[in-house]
């Protein structure tokens, strides 16, 4: 292993569990020979911790300490801030409480032996992994957290089973260029929800009791949790970025329609003529809001007219298939099957909306955008 480590240790009032926890770390790290950092991000804890986490630098020289004395406070936003500080090309994030066992280090390190993994986990529902240091109720809640997690992120986290964790390893690419927003303490799932990964690998480890300080479990957690969430679900990725394009469909039927109610009514163009020009409205009306909005984080690495163009006409070609696809699936269903026509009509705009946002995701703004860029 190569790679320079840095692993940021968020706290707040935990000055009698940095000293031992830094010790068993440098154990791991050391015994591995791995070049590596600890940062200690303090919210200016009461009890001192920062000073503590000071003075164990004279036997610990790999650790720094950033003493957070303004801006927004929690331990997703320590996070956020010791990454940007950090000097690692793989960062990573455990709690000072001793309940994320340091020798689970080693596991998560070799994880990034096969160049394809971006993310390994520390998971407390992997097999094999144990969450004994919750009680049932924290258990219970633990668990539907997950559960509802999934509803929001992205293809590529689907079968993680831990996204709650604090306990995980990612290479700097994954988040280097992207704005996170976390609230309150789950920052994976802000790295689920918008970090750039491919390939996803979860570590089962067992989840200790606490020994020292309090939980911080709250009712302000679960609130900048679900908080969290419902930002994710407008994210520009996974499900977010799914509701988006639907939204910005909408507008496209209303143009259609209007387009098509102004043209036919006045006798400006024959109804055939008039459709045609309706749906052109509507598609050219869908790639605007979809350029600027939906896929804004990608649009924005190839702005130039000239790359816009290209993507607008891919853009059309692909709804223009997905046009002939919706009138075929109309015929069948109403004319050949007897279907209302109506319900064969809603059937046909659901079935083109995926053939629609798969194709564009995968090719407009990703593959053509990307080759664009360069």
């Amino acid at each position: 292993m190569t790679l320079r480590l840095s692993i940021v240790i968020p706290t707040y009032n935990e000055a009698e569990n940095v000293p031992v926890l830094v010790g068993r770390v440098a154990a791991v790290l050391s015994h591995r020979g791995i070049d590596y950092e600890l940062i200690v991000a303090d919210d200016d804890s009461p009890d001192g911790t920062w000073q503590v986490a000071e003075s164990v630098r004279a036997r610990h020289p790999q650790v720094r300490v950033i003493r957070r004395t303004s801006g927004e406070k929690g331990l997703a936003a320590a996070v956020v801030e010791g990454w940007r500080q950090a000097r690692g090309e793989l960062l990573g994030v455990m709690d000072a409480d001793w309940q994320h066992p340091p020798e689970v280090l080693a596991k998560l390190l070799d994880a990034f032996a096969d160049p394809s993994v971006d993310l390994a986990i520390a998971s407390r529902y992997a097999p094999h992994g144990g969450s004994r240091g919750l009680n049932l109720v924290r258990k219970w809640l633990s668990r539907g957290a997950s559960n509802l997690a999934q509803a929001v992120l992205p293809p590529a986290a689907h079968g993680v089973t831990d996204p709650m964790s604090g306990y995980f390893l990612l290479r700097r690419r994954v988040v280097e260029r992207v704005a996170l927003r976390p609230k309150g303490y789950k920052i994976l799932l802000e790295v689920l929800g918008r970090g750039q990964y491919r390939r996803v690998v979860e570590v089962p480890f067992a989840f200790g009791r606490r020994t020292q300080g309090e939980s911080k479990l709250g009712a302000n957690v679960m609130r900048d949790y679900l908080l969290q969430l419902w930002c994710l679900v407008w994210a520009p990725s996974g499900f977010g970025r799914f509701v988006r394009f639907c939204l910005v469909g909408s507008t496209g039927v209303v143009v259609n329609v209007g387009v098509l109610w102004w043209l036919r009514g006045s006798g400006m163009l024959s109804t055939l003529w008039a459709g045609a020009v309706a749906v052109e409205c509507a598609i050219l009306n869908n790639f605007l809001w979809n350029e600027l909005w939906t896929f804004k984080d990608r649009s924005r690495f190839a702005p130039r007219l000239s790359s816009r163009i290209w993507r607008l006409a891919h853009f059309n070609l692909i709804c223009g298939v997905g046009a002939l696809f919706h009138l075929a699936i109309l015929w069948t269903l109403a004319i050949r099957l007897g279907w209302n026509y109506l319900f064969a009509n809603a059937i046909a705009i659901i079935l083109v909306t995926f053939w629609n946002y798969g194709l564009n995701t995968t090719w407009t703004w990703t593959r053509l955008a990307q080759a664009l860029a360069r």
